[in-house]
Formats: C-alpha cells, structure tokens, sequence
C-alpha cells in the first residue's frame, strides 16, 4: 500500500491542473512610418486569428495562475503609402510563450505577461523580432460539469518597440512596423 501511497501523492496535484484552449480573434493595429523621404508609409489593421494552450499551475478558490503557449499563422496586410494602397503587403506571424495570473469573480479578470517571437516579411526581406508583451483580459465561464466554456475580451500591448530613424537597416525598419497594439475576443474550453 505504501508503494501506491507515494506515487498518487505526487500525481494528483497534476490531475487537479486545468487545461486551457482557445482561440482569440483580434484586430491588430500598426505604426506608421512618416519619415521615409517624402513618403507617409502606413501598415493597415488586420484581423487575426491566433490559438492558445494554457496549463493551470496553480487553480484554487479565486486565483488562477497558468503558462501559456500561443501561435498565430502568417497574415498580409495592406501597406498604403502616402495614402495609396501599395501592392507590397507586410506578412506577420508569432509564437508565444507566457504567464498569466487571474482573478475568478463572476467576472473574471487577469493580466500576464508573454513572450513573442514575431517574424515579418516583405517580398524579398523577412526578420525575426523576439519581445515581450502585456495582456489584460476580462471574461466569464459558464458553470459546467464537464468542461466549462468561456468567452471574454483580451488587449495586448508590447512592453519594446523599434523606432525608425534614417539610419536602420531593412530589418530594423521591418521591426520598426511590427504590431502595436491587440484588441480582441477569445473563447474556447476549460477542462
């Protein structure tokens, strides 16, 4: 019996953990840049469409604590300049990893921090730019016996970003580009 004993101790805090999956549609919004010569150069807001895994370390009473993995598949913008849409697009895509930490009321609230590996493109030039981003979401679960649905709103905000100036390199302006901002819906299940 002591044999038993032991490694059931040691498993069910795993059993007790939540999964988390999901998918967050958001609109993601863009610098522009207006110092290029005599050229206004501005990335259009897209939607997109991620997927995100999270695993609950910690799941008691109120407090939900989780690490999170996410990835959102390549998607083309349009790039206007001096207010004509140009026929290079900007590509972007990331993976992510993070951490998240919510409070469960009725409403439940949470804020996090995540990793992103985002890779950007043009025809011909492509970069890869690795920084973090802060997330705030507010949401609710419907009460289930199985598997609890949930649906909330989530902004998302990158703690760095790139400035352009005149003298950055091809990459260093593609940085200059990336996403500034996310604001969106995510829903998916707890199980």
């Amino acid at each position: 019996m002591k044999k038993l004993l032991l490694p059931l101790i040691l498993v069910a805090p795993l059993a007790a953990q939540s999964f988390e999956v999901g998918l967050n549609v958001s609109r993601q919004q863009y610098p522009s840049i207006t110092e290029i010569g005599l050229m206004k150069v501005e990335p259009q807001d897209k939607t997109v469409v991620a997927g995100r895994f999270g695993y609950a370390l910690v799941d008691l009473g109120p407090a939900l604590f989780q690490v999170t993995a996410v990835y959102q598949p390549k998607v083309d913008t349009d790039v206007q300049v001096n207010g004509v849409t140009s026929s290079t697009q900007l590509g972007q895509e990331y993976w992510g990893v993070g951490a998240m930490f919510n409070f469960k009321a009725l409403v439940a609230v949470g804020a996090g921090v995540e990793y992103r590996s985002e890779k950007l493109s043009t025809p011909g030039l492509s970069t890869t730019y690795g920084r973090p981003w802060a997330r705030v979401n507010a949401g609710y679960a419907f009460p289930s016996p199985l598997v609890k649905p949930f649906i909330g709103i989530e902004v998302a905000a990158p703690l760095t970003k790139k400035d352009y100036n005149d003298s950055l390199g091809s990459e260093d302006i593609l940085k200059s580009l990336a996403p500034k901002l996310q604001v969106g819906v995510y829903g998916g299940i707890r199980f």
